[in-house]
């Protein structure tokens, strides 16, 4: 069984684990963090003997889910830029939020997933103690939650069906689908096809139990060519290719000059070290400009002392 190779790897006892996965919801340390736009975002972080078993059962059992190609994020050598890719050549974008997205997943979307796909999440047995088990351990209060590390690859599982209808019935209409966490993109070269594609996107949801998803009607976002297109925070431009936008290089740039003079603390050159990182993994070349306009290398720690 999963628990006694667990026991055995972990050097745990088996009556330890049972306590600790009969109380893993009281396991959880609370904090707020800011939002990208506006508000705060709830974390529930877990404590270390509870992380320690979700890391193991991450790395050794669920790792085995099936995930849908339409899931772009939490994938190895997935990222905001392949997804936003996925729609850079169309010419209506619809974006669709769902709200409260990880505890809309409940216990019995977790207990359904490991059921269904038994036979692939180990190479021994798994018994019913097995699942209810790593269910108790996965979830807060019989849901997903924001902050496990489990959290992630089993949303993922658990919207494989949803991805593969979706992205069916995008396709026969002429449209691209991706889900990017709970985002989900709509893209059509073509007039007059995304809103029937929303409605029709409603009813479906209006007529499942699980998982139970609710859009945010707030969030939900048409967009064209003849406005700025955006697709996980990535620019779609008028070429057709991925951009960062012209907002996040002017910051970027104001930064890097007052770097230059000196002007620049501990807390915003780390900030600017990290936005370096990403964009290099969006648009190189513009850091490339930058480096050499500036004289700079941005791999060289002595670059972050001057």
């Amino acid at each position: 069984m999963i628990i006694d190779q667990m026991a055995s790897r972990l050097a745990l006892s088996i009556p330890y684990l049972m306590k600790l996965s009969s109380s893993a919801s009281h396991r959880y340390k609370q904090y707020e963090i800011p939002k990208r736009t506006r508000g705060m975002r709830t974390i529930y972080h877990p404590a270390r003997e509870l992380k320690l078993v979700q890391r193991w059962l991450l790395r050794n059992v669920l790792i085995s889910l099936p995930i849908h190609p339409a899931a772009t994020a939490y994938q190895q050598n997935s990222t905001i830029k392949r997804n936003a890719e996925a729609h850079a050549a169309s010419n209506y974008l619809l974006r669709v939020d769902f709200q409260d997205f990880f505890p809309s997943l409940r216990g019995a979307d977790v207990l359904n997933v490991l059921i269904a796909n038994r036979d692939r999440l180990a190479n021994q047995p798994v018994s019913d103690l097995d699942i209810d088990f790593i269910r108790r351990i996965v979830c807060r209060f019989d849901a997903l939650t924001i902050g496990a590390p489990t959290s992630p690859l089993i949303s993922n599982a658990i919207m494989f069906d949803f991805d593969a209808t979706w992205r069916r019935n995008a396709e026969a209409i002429g449209v691209t689908y991706t889900r990017y966490a709970d985002d989900l993109y709509f893209s059509t070269i073509d007039p007059n096809v995304l809103s029937g594609l929303l409605k029709n996107l409603r009813e479906y949801l209006r007529g499942i139990s699980q998982p139970k998803l609710q859009i945010n009607e707030a969030k939900t976002a048409f967009s064209s060519r003849k406005w700025r297109r955006l697709a996980t925070g990535l620019v779609l431009t008028h070429d057709r290719k991925v951009s960062l936008g012209r907002h996040k290089k002017r910051m970027m740039k104001a930064l890097v000059f007052r770097l230059t003079r000196h002007e620049l603390n501990a807390v915003q050159l780390a900030s600017l070290r990290g936005w370096i990182s990403y964009a290099s993994s969006i648009e190189p070349d513009f850091v490339a400009r930058l480096q050499r306009k500036y004289a700079l290398d941005f791999r060289l720690d002595e670059t972050w002392r001057v």
